[in-house]
């Protein structure tokens, strides 16, 4: 019966020690509640971060947003980052904590697998296309972004066609190279520039060539020197038409009736079948 009783006491004994154990718990709890007199946190009202505060810290983040942060600059630092100061190098959540860029973005490069993931071309989402990287590391994947400037290059074969993308397209992505690069001025009587150049060359079909009516003869003439300077040493109506108003597609050779009709009388229409037998050509009319 001794160790009856014996047990039972150790066993009560043992209960009282959880139940003190757990008030004193308690206790802790109810003075950690307790506002401390003169605490330091009652005297500020908590507000969200702004896009100074975040700039305090993140001087550079803030630098490259400011400077070179295209659409991003519309956005405020809180508006991607819903979550942060909450990286813990035990976990490894950086991936877990960083945003996604398709939260905002929905494929805007189509879903091909090299364009999906958006950090290999734009390397800093701060400054989203400055970092871009060199165009020479991108080559091959140009088409998958410039799906209609690769059709042109294909459909329109040209020397274009066989230069890589980097050849023209250098230093940096989007840059615009002038025409003048790695063409010499074909037309000594006027100075071209490049939008002179794209009036009549789309630049990734540039054999397709089409002009304004109104495009000056002197630029014509530097291809079609001889007909120019027939129509300048020859000056008859003609010499005062642009080269459009009868050429309005390139190498289209027009028929004399399409302007003049038949002037004369049907029996010398049917002895000269063609007008040049007794004109000449266009560019040098001869009068008979």
């Amino acid at each position: 019966m001794s160790k009856v009783k014996n047990y039972c006491s150790v066993a009560q004994g043992g209960t009282n020690l959880a139940v003190l154990v757990i008030m004193g718990l308690f206790l802790c709890q109810t003075a950690a509640a307790e506002t401390v007199e003169g605490s330091i946190y009652t005297t500020i009202e908590v507000e969200p971060l702004t896009l100074q505060d975040c700039a305090r810290c993140h001087t550079a983040h803030y630098n490259w947003l400011k400077d070179n942060g295209a659409r991003h600059q519309t956005v405020a630092c809180t508006e991607c980052h819903e979550i942060f100061h909450a990286y813990n190098p035990l976990r490894n959540n950086y991936a877990e904590i960083m945003p996604k860029c398709s939260s905002c973005h929905d494929a805007p490069h189509g879903s091909a697998e090299p364009v999906m993931q958006c950090l290999d071309c734009h390397a800093n989402p701060h400054q989203p296309l400055v970092s871009i990287p060199d165009p020479t590391n991108m080559e091959g994947n140009c088409q998958l972004c410039h799906t209609g400037v690769a059709a042109s290059l294909k459909a329109e074969v040209s020397k274009h066609t066989e230069q890589e993308c980097s050849f023209c397209h250098s230093q940096k992505h989007g840059r615009i190279p002038v025409c003048s690069e790695c063409h010499e001025n074909h037309s000594p009587m006027a100075a071209l520039e490049t939008p002179d150049c794209l009036a009549c060359h789309p630049v990734h079909s540039p054999l397709k060539i089409s002009y304004p009516i109104d495009q000056a003869k002197e630029v014509c003439a530097g291809c079609h020197e001889q007909a120019y300077k027939l129509l300048q040493d020859h000056q008859t109506k003609h010499s005062a038409l642009s080269c459009a108003k009868c050429h309005p597609q390139h190498s289209h050779l027009p028929e004399c009736q399409g302007c003049h009709g038949t002037p004369h009388s049907a029996m010398i229409h049917e002895k000269f079948a063609k007008c040049g037998d007794c004109h000449g050509i266009a560019h040098d009319i001869a009068r008979p």
